[in-house]
């Protein structure tokens, strides 16, 4: 695994220990660090974009975060998935997920930040998935979530 150190060194900031969890994305030059927490909220950090926002099931599912504002634009792939990650029933604790990448800014980058977030929930459920698989739930997303 290809981990940026500036992704370490950012997790490092903000939970000042060693990432549990790290997931690299096939096919996409993206990288996950996180840590599972007590709660249900998602807190997704984005050092790249120098952003971050918090989420849970109820918020994403009513576009909002958890301090009721808009969803931001670079993290509605994120939240739109979390419905369907529900459905199909994978166990999302809260958690603290640090994305960096090497993508370009804009809605690729957005793209891709939805699936890093969907293939680290797939890591911690120990299921496994494929490129195509995360592009169609991002399809889905796409859809059901962002242009309704």
């Amino acid at each position: 695994m290809n981990i940026p150190l500036r992704l370490l060194a950012a997790f490092q900031r903000e939970l000042n220990k060693e990432p549990r969890h790290l997931v690299e994305l096939d096919g996409r030059m993206m990288w996950v660090a996180a840590e599972l927490t007590s709660g249900l909220s998602y807190t997704v950090i984005v050092p790249d974009m120098d952003v971050r926002v918090s989420f849970d099931r109820r918020s994403a599912k009513l576009k909002k975060t958890v301090r009721k504002r808009p969803i931001p634009q670079w993290a509605s792939y994120m939240a739109g998935a979390v419905s369907i990650l529900d459905r199909q029933g994978l166990e999302m604790e809260g958690a603290t997920i640090v994305i960096a990448g090497d993508e370009p800014n804009g809605p690729r980058y957005n793209h891709a930040l939805g699936m890093a977030f969907v293939a680290f929930w797939y890591q911690v459920n120990e299921k496994a998935y494929t490129t195509q698989l995360l592009m169609d739930i991002m399809d889905s997303v796409q859809k059901d979530y962002i242009v309704s």
